[in-house]
């Protein structure tokens, strides 16, 4: 499999080439970037040919699949022109910067008879999958309400490069990862949403510093998204509680070595060990605590290549990959009604007609009053 990567920034050199330097079969015939400095990097490190033009590089190299990591506004136009050149693409997420050039995109790759697949790694780390595996299993039942959380101190207007030129930036990039989890755990898209986006004060401009969601999900069934940027307490970059009928599944990215002993919230005396590197899943009942899962060392390369690995395999036998564009579609409308519905203060369903609605919205920008 000939690939390319476009883009050789900090998720090309840290995340895209290490991961298909761990696959078989893969041979990386080129690397595209506008900056000088990210191609002499790339190709001193890796030793692979680079190229300062998109064209000349699907010229010359050729590849069979193209990897997009470049800012989430170049998405439409690099998997437009890989899918007319013949190659299928994995693009890094968030998917498009709207529902309109997510829509184009899918239609010209069923037109080119070519296949387009998503970057969505965390449900491939060890932790997070460990919880999919649970759902529906006698020992947990079905979910009912689910709690994804996460805590730091990064406002949007801190944020380097291209992130922090978004004006609301907190769901549609960082919190691509926790919308697209729920949506796994559930396994359907929510009905609606009701969201509010604030800076709690502590800036006056038109951005998101804190976000608080609810996902209607089909049944009654509920899910809660809290970001917060403004944490100056402890990182939790991404929690997750889910309640199944028979138990709660628990997963804690980012490491952690902690032993508790006494009556911490309980009548019952524990004694506890707690070690992740990088995270760590259980199931509890009560006080009670069984082990479900580790992630290594570097969880985000070891998930992306397994996505990799997993999606190669699935455009070979003409199968769904582990996160399709429609996937990355939906993540989409559900990310803009959360925004919608922050706008006019109001509970918003998730339908095509507010689709329709909302499909020119780019999403990373304040909205049209």
């Amino acid at each position: 499999m000939k690939v390319s990567l476009v883009g050789l920034g900090n998720a090309g050199q840290n995340i895209h080439l290490p991961a298909l330097d761990g696959l078989d079969g893969v041979q990386v015939v080129g690397g595209f970037d506008v900056v000088e400095s990210s191609r002499a990097a790339a190709a001193q490190r890796f030793s692979i040919p680079v190229f300062d033009n998109f064209d000349t590089m699907l010229e010359q190299a050729k590849p069979e699949l193209i990897i997009i990591g470049t800012p989430p506004d170049s998405h439409a136009d690099y998997c437009l022109r890989s899918v007319a050149a013949g190659a299928n693409v994995i693009c890094e997420k968030p998917f498009a910067s709207s529902l309109a050039e997510a829509d184009m995109i899918i239609q010209a790759a069923e037109k080119a008879g070519r296949r387009i697949a998503l970057n969505h790694e965390f449900r491939e780390m060890e932790i997070f999958r460990a919880l999919l595996g649970q759902v529906g299993r006698p020992e947990v039942g079905d979910l009912s309400f689910v709690q994804v959380w996460q805590l730091m101190d990064l406002p949007p207007w801190k944020e380097p490069g291209w992130r922090g030129q978004m004006l609301q930036r907190t769901l549609y990039e960082a919190g691509v990862h926790l919308v697209d989890y729920v949506m796994a755990l559930f396994g359907e898209k929510p009905t609606a949403v009701t969201a509010v986006t604030s800076t709690c004060g502590v800036r006056e401009s038109e951005s998101d510093a804190v976000a608080l969601v609810t996902l209607e999900f089909p049944g009654g069934r509920l899910a809660n998204i809290i970001q917060n940027r403004l944490c100056r307490g402890e990182t939790q970059y991404f929690e997750v509680r889910a309640e199944g009928t028979n138990a709660s599944l628990r997963a804690s990215f980012g490491g952690r070595a902690r032993v508790t002993a006494g009556l911490h919230r309980s009548t019952k005396p524990h004694f506890r060990i707690d070690y992740g590197i990088s995270g760590i899943a259980w199931r509890e009942v009560g006080n009670h605590r069984t082990f479900l899962a580790r992630n290594p060392k570097d969880p985000t390369t070891t998930a992306t290549r397994d996505l990799f690995r997993s999606t190669i395999e699935a455009f070979d036998k003409g199968t769904k990959p582990p996160a399709s564009a429609q996937d990355g579609r939906d993540i989409l409308q559900v990310i803009a009604a959360c925004y919608h519905s922050a706008d006019i203060g109001q509970r918003v369903e998730i339908n095509e007609e507010t689709s329709r609605k909302l499909a020119d919205v780019k999403m990373g920008a304040v909205p049209a009053s």
